[in-house]
């Protein structure tokens, strides 16, 4: 929790800086170097002793730092954003309080670590810092003593080392200052070495949470290996063992968690796995692909042009399906850095088979043009403005010797378009190429269709931005989520299902639609079902999310073929 709140409140300092102004982190923000390479990119930095720090931000650490630190900061003329971990926060309130009152500090932490440099500034030249039960012998004749530790410490140790500093010492305070996400995270560790042959932790080497992972289940007598990046992992040291477990420190980011969960799912697999693997495989394929992406535009096409009062044909759907497949793959490598960061899977995917996708994602939009002008200029030139728009999407359009009277140089860096751009491409697609290729006057179903595409993929663009906030919030993406928050996307998303519901059943009442608009009322519901699982963390882990949430549409085509088989 720590670490994403700092990473959080340096993402909002680096977005709100002046122009000409710096953003630097008064240490390393996060014990990974993946990541800080990530930061560098973004024009943010470590102070060192050559950093010109006036009129600069620099953001405090989750690890605090002392009082003098700060004040020698602001001396400098930085504004101070203090990104401390709120729990150590509390340690260095309990530990303020005690020094004021007379007491000495005795802390159970690893000497020299950051956090301890910063609690030992609290304890006004009276704080003791100890690493073992040994140091405890160490320790001078004190009167009155205040026993603290380290957020990230070992649980078990902290309570063995209270036991013996109040031996010598009975009058003792001591305080639980173990922040609970750290011990049940140890907890878990070492109930899962006992179900596992050999562990990998994931995570810096200059993490001390991590390496406390690594010795607590090297404690537990289980063959351990740590790594910061899946890169690392030998996989011919893993051939002796049935079964592997991963855990990550709190500090490691998610897809660097799930690349390594990959490279060892990928190996590890005994024979009672191998048809669920196999089976996974496939929809890895399929969603990698973006076939299964392209099948869901097909069928929402199909159900599109029955809401709008068109008989389907086959090359409506060929059209959507091949539209929406270009355009999905086209984009996974115009954003390379944000799909290795959010999806390393599928970047892997990707960068393996990059020249064939190339070629299938023109191919795929060169397809479509071809089938809307064999069959009209305007579904031609309705695709052909989409493609267009969508190339003209990331440009920078506006000269950057504009950029301090306008911030946005390109459609993309606008707040929320990403989302907005996406649900109007399959509202075109999929519900206005039928249209074009049969009528030619606006009709209220029109309308209704554009809605109702728009609407389900707005939805799980959103869902899925959600998801990848933490890796776009690195890369300075401004999706919806990050522009407004999550509380208020969740708001959104709420208030454009009520919407759709209403319009579906108004529309159906008023004759504007046929009953088809009843049979399209699950769509909605399914919708919101599985924002709720996602927002209840029942569905997180990547594929699963997209094969529910790219189901939608296909579910849209078969409400659809039942309607049209009850009432035909």
């Amino acid at each position: 929790m720590g670490v994403r709140r700092a990473m959080d409140i340096l993402l909002d300092a680096a977005n709100e800086k002046n122009a000409g102004a710096r953003v630097y982190t008064d240490g390393p923000l996060i014990h990974n170097p993946q990541v800080l390479e990530y930061l560098e990119k973004r024009d943010i930095h470590i102070v060192n002793e050559n950093s010109d720090l006036s009129k600069s931000t620099v953001v405090i650490r989750a690890h605090g730092v002392t009082p003098s630190r700060r004040e020698e900061i602001e001396s400098k003329g930085a504004k101070v954003c203090d990104a401390t971990c709120p729990h150590v926060m509390r340690v260095q309130s309990i530990i303020k309080k005690y020094a004021a009152m007379g007491y000495s500090t005795v802390i159970v932490g690893d000497n020299g670590h950051a956090e301890v440099i910063g609690l030992l500034g609290y304890a006004e030249g009276k704080g003791h810092v100890i690493e073992n039960l040994e140091d405890i012998n160490l320790l001078p004749p004190m009167d009155q003593v205040c026993i603290v530790a380290q957020t990230t410490q070992d649980r078990h140790l902290f309570k063995k080392a209270i036991d013996e500093i109040k031996k010598r010492y009975p009058n003792a305070e001591s305080f639980e200052t173990i922040c609970s996400s750290t011990y049940k995270r140890q907890d878990e560790v070492i109930s899962l070495c006992k179900s596992v042959d050999a562990m990998i932790v994931v995570g810096g080497r200059g993490s001390a949470n991590t390496t406390r992972l690594v010795t607590i289940c090297e404690s537990q007598g289980t063959p351990t290996f740590h790594v910061e990046t899946d890169a690392e992992i030998d996989l011919n040291t893993l051939k002796d063992y049935n079964t592997v477990g991963v855990t990550a420190g709190a500090s490691t980011p998610n897809w660097m968690i799930k690349r390594v969960v990959d490279k060892v799912r990928s190996y590890k697999v005994n024979k009672y796995q191998k048809i669920l693997f196999a089976t996974k495989s496939i929809f890895n394929f399929l969603i990698g692909s973006c076939t299964y992406v392209g099948l869901g535009a097909a069928s929402l096409s199909y159900a599109c042009a029955l809401l709008v009062g068109v008989q389907p044909k086959l090359f409506f759907c060929l059209i959507a399906a091949l539209f929406i497949f270009s355009m999905q793959v086209l984009n996974h490598f115009a954003n390379k850095e944000s799909v290795a960061l959010n999806e390393p899977a599928r970047a892997k995917f990707y960068e393996k088979k990059q020249a064939l996708f190339v070629i299938l994602g023109v191919l795929g939009a060169t397809a479509s043009l071809i089938i809307g002008l064999i069959h009209s200029k305007s579904i031609f030139f309705c695709i052909f403005l989409a493609s267009l728009f969508g190339i003209f999407y990331r440009l920078q359009i506006i000269p950057k010797s504009f950029s301090n009277f306008i911030r946005y140089r390109s459609l993309e860096q606008i707040p929320g378009s990403k989302e907005v751009f996406y649900g109007i491409a399959w509202a075109v697609s999929t519900a206005l190429i039928p249209f074009l290729g049969v009528q030619r006057n606006f009709i209220p179903s029109l309308a209704i269709a554009i809605a109702f595409a728009f609407s389900l993929a707005f939805i799980r663009a959103v869902v899925l931005d959600i998801r990848d906030i933490q890796g776009d919030r690195i890369l300075g993406k401004e999706t919806i989520p990050i522009a407004i928050g999550k509380e208020r996307t969740k708001k959104i998303l709420i208030g454009i299902t009520l919407f759709m519901t209403i319009l579906l059943i108004t529309s159906t009442l008023a004759g504007w639609i046929s009953t088809l608009g009843y049979f399209l009322l699950p769509c909605i519901a399914y919708a919101s079902g599985y924002q709720y699982l996602f927002q209840k963390r029942i569905i997180t882990e990547g594929l699963l999310l997209e094969t529910i949430s790219d189901f939608n549409f296909i579910f849209a085509g078969l409400m659809a073929l039942l309607w049209q088989s009850i009432t035909f």
